[in-house]
């Protein structure tokens, strides 16, 4: 069975559950239709979007629509709506001691920000997740990009991935670190990052990579987790921003 699936997905307090969800499968069926949506949550400090969900299932509430249900043995759940469905994978998104991103994938842990980035990679392997690093503006150059080369050089393919955002504009030029990362066999995920501005989550969804895997929710989401460490993929699908629209979100964060 065919699915697309946005590997860096924030949910924000200014966003809304009814527009995003609606959204990401529209956005989603752009890349072809008859596929399945995977959104794999990365959530800062403070945003706990997963268990939200998690307590609709335990009262029977619907969200903006869609019925929910846990998928079993995974910390995932499904959501349903007519002959839509979504899988929504839990996830985090941890600061490190460099100011790294790191994302835990694939888990509801929690992660303390702050610590040394290796420490925050052992931990999530630890707990079972996935550990990525993502691709940040201006995070994998200098004394970070130094850091980056190292933590390439200390780990294996096995135990972290790197990954790309649809956020890092189409004229953007690759840091030299997925070069190296890819001659390592580290695998790169792709996803859309959105950002805490109201627009972005429209977003989620237009960009990710598209994978078969079981029809079976409970299998899909295992199967899902050791590709994403083990099979590359440049089958990806979704456009990159405009440099123009790049500027512009940096200016309204700021």
């Amino acid at each position: 069975m065919r699915y697309h699936i946005d590997t860096h997905v924030h949910v924000y307090q200014c966003y809304e559950a009814e527009n995003f969800l609606s959204r990401a499968v529209r956005n989603s069926e752009m890349a072809g239709s008859g596929a399945s949506l995977v959104l794999c949550l990365t959530e800062s400090s403070g945003f706990d979007f997963f268990h939200s969900l998690k307590d609709c299932v335990a009262t029977n509430t619907l969200v903006a629509g869609w019925t929910i249900s846990l998928i079993p043995e995974q910390p995932a759940v499904i959501l349903k709506q007519a002959d839509q469905s979504i899988i929504i994978i839990a996830g985090r998104q941890v600061i490190s001691r460099q100011g790294l991103e790191v994302l835990a994938l694939f888990t509801e842990q929690e992660f303390d920000d702050g610590q040394d980035t290796q420490a925050i990679i052992n931990a999530i392997n630890d707990k079972n997740g996935l550990a990525v690093l993502p691709w940040g503006v201006g995070k994998w150059l200098g004394k970070r990009g130094s850091v980056i080369e190292a933590l390439l050089n200390a780990n294996r393919p096995e135990s972290l991935a790197i990954a790309d955002i649809s956020g890092r504009p189409a004229l953007w030029p690759e840091p030299a670190q997925f070069k190296q990362a890819r001659e390592a066999g580290y695998n790169c995920l792709y996803g859309t990052d959105p950002l805490p501005l109201h627009a972005d989550q429209l977003r989620i969804a237009s960009a990710g990579m598209v994978k078969d895997l079981p029809s079976d929710p409970t299998q899909a989401v295992s199967e899902l987790k050791a590709q994403l460490y083990t099979q590359a993929s440049e089958n990806n699908f979704g456009f990159r921003v405009s440099v123009f629209s790049f500027i512009k979100d940096q200016l309204m964060l700021r």
